[in-house]
């Protein structure tokens, strides 16, 4: 063989095993895409049933104790929440902030902030004791308060609050002695 035979047998051998690469490409190529044609149709287009919380929720007025929106309660019927003096708040869900401080008149006031929505309703429970007068003033809400008396009695205050978008800020002042306080802002749903 001579040298032009040698070189068209290596290049038709190139040219073969170029062409077995190519095949056995495309026959992975194939082998390994995606199913694709129809999707099937799912069982059902009703959304999923969900449990049940076994808790019932409602919301009480803050003026009359009355419930507003319960499930699995009379909105007719008044609800009492009964809280020694003293005691700790009880444990809640969706706590946003919470704080216990010692307050004294003259001291800068006490201020806590969070974000929050438009729209988003909160309950504000204060709590405080000693022989000041606490104030509270509430900003960033669509019922600002510029400054309401809270009696220190050791019994809770509680303010409904609906955000107005952007931060939600609270400042606890105390006047005429030092207070304890023990508040508290929840998240509502």
């Amino acid at each position: 063989m001579g040298a032009g035979a040698d070189d068209r047998l290596r290049g038709g051998l190139i040219a073969g095993l170029a062409l077995a690469a190519l095949a056995a490409g495309g026959w992975w190529w194939r082998a390994a895409a995606p199913a694709s044609g129809p999707v099937p149709a799912a069982l059902s287009s009703a959304p999923a049933p969900v449990e049940q919380s076994p808790v019932d929720r409602f919301l009480v007025d803050p003026e009359n104790g009355y419930i507003i929106q319960a499930t699995g309660a009379d909105p007719d019927e008044p609800l009492v929440l009964h809280q020694k003096s003293g005691a700790a708040m009880p444990e809640v869900s969706h706590v946003v902030w919470e704080d216990r401080s010692r307050l004294a008149a003259g001291d800068v006031p006490l201020a806590r902030q969070s974000s929050s929505s438009y729209g988003e309703r909160h309950m504000l429970v204060v709590t405080c004791s000693g022989s000041g007068a606490l104030t509270v003033t509430i900003a960033g809400s669509l019922d600002d308060r510029p400054g309401q008396r809270v009696p220190c009695s050791g019994s809770p205050t509680t303010l409904a609050l609906t955000s107005a978008g952007g931060p939600l800020l609270v400042r606890f002042t105390a006047a005429d002695g030092a207070v304890d306080l023990d508040a508290r802002l929840v998240a509502v749903f």
